[in-house]
């Protein structure tokens, strides 16, 4: 069978898969104290900030990591591409355990962190199909405080658990807490053998 992103969304818009990452407060508090956040897309006045996991060339500048691509290769005549970010940065090892499974297809990953008021507006992800997003919450990302609402739900995420987001459909983020708000978001290339990962580690009752 020729597994892709259709086969993904069968099982539904989010849901959770066997990779666990274990005690994220502590490693959310080491990586906050050996590396710097920086600004997430610095063209939007948004209290909202990322580190790279992957990049382009394996620093952690954030540029064009964490920038808008589409912006980014519109300024600088350049073209390019989520899966031109694949070097693993020195946060990498840190997330090895959700990471490794899909070393051989992951791309663009990095650290999200809405600080208290930090928000994504109302929007679908542009990828054309060929990748899929996994998410996994590492510190407040549970409601009432963040509110992560995929068309309309407000979804109930737990802590160090990967899940599946179907973020083709409309979604958007809050933070509504005084603290801020941690996720690693994952890029993978919808392959076949990703695919294939996913579905025979599905942790859907």
């Amino acid at each position: 069978m020729a597994w892709n992103y259709e086969h993904l969304v069968l099982f539904g818009n989010c849901y959770p898969i066997n990779f666990t990452l274990n005690d994220t407060h502590s490693i959310v508090n080491t990586i906050e104290e050996k590396f710097d956040f920086v600004r997430y897309n610095h063209r939007k006045p948004i209290d909202r900030w990322g580190l790279s996991v992957t990049s382009l060339d394996g620093e952690m500048s954030g540029i064009p990591d964490l920038d808008s691509l589409r912006e980014y290769n519109k300024e600088n005549d350049v073209r390019y591409e989520e899966e031109d970010f694949n070097v693993p940065t020195l946060a990498y090892p840190y997330f090895k355990e959700v990471l490794s499974p899909f070393e051989p297809w992951l791309f663009r990953t990095h650290i999200l962190k809405l600080n208290p008021g930090g928000f994504f507006p109302p929007h679908r992800d542009a990828h054309d199909l060929e990748s899929f997003r996994l998410i996994v919450p590492l510190k407040n990302c549970a409601p009432p405080g963040l509110n992560f609402i995929l068309e309309d739900k407000i979804l109930n995420l737990k802590n160090g658990v990967t899940y599946f987001v179907d973020t083709v459909k409309m979604h958007y983020l809050f933070n509504a807490t005084l603290n801020p708000s941690y996720m690693l978001v994952m890029n993978v290339k919808c392959t076949k053998e990703a695919v294939e990962k996913i579905v025979r580690n599905l942790n859907v009752k």
